[in-house]
């Protein structure tokens, strides 16, 4: 963990752009408990942190930004 920070934006952003099983394989967290993220089962505001910061960096490292072509005529 080097930034140590927790986001929920980002947590969010990561359980619906990933599947539980890849976030699961990267992060080391439990499947069952992404599962539960992931289905609302579970709330983000309830993880402990260091859930929370794995999943941030999880994210920050993984998640795709949008990315806005444009094209000149």
């Amino acid at each position: 963990m080097s930034n140590e920070i927790a986001n929920i934006t980002i947590i969010r952003e990561t359980l619906q752009n990933h599947t539980a099983n890849e976030i699961s394989k990267h992060t080391g967290l439990n499947l069952s408990t992404i599962k539960k993220l992931k289905s609302g089962e579970r709330l983000i505001e309830k993880l402990n942190l260091h859930d929370a910061i794995c999943l941030t960096e999880f994210g920050l490292k993984n998640n795709r930004k949008n990315v806005e072509i444009n094209i000149w005529k």
